[in-house]
């Protein structure tokens, strides 16, 4: 959670990750692995916040 600027991460596409590294663009790679690794992210932004939640079991 933080004030900053609203930000939501997972609006941006994910990366083309079928493509090398040097034909890639830069950026979102660590979004996208967040993405893969966890079973719940979400973002909001509400009252003046941005909220990014990440939940994964441990079961």
């Amino acid at each position: 959670m933080d004030s900053g600027v609203p930000y939501d991460p997972l609006a941006k596409e994910d990366p083309d990750v079928t493509l090398s590294a040097e034909e890639r663009q830069i950026g979102g790679l660590g979004i996208y692995m967040v993405k893969k690794s966890m079973d719940n992210v979400s973002y909001e932004y509400r009252d003046g916040q941005n909220i990014f939640t990440i939940k994964k079991s441990l079961e």
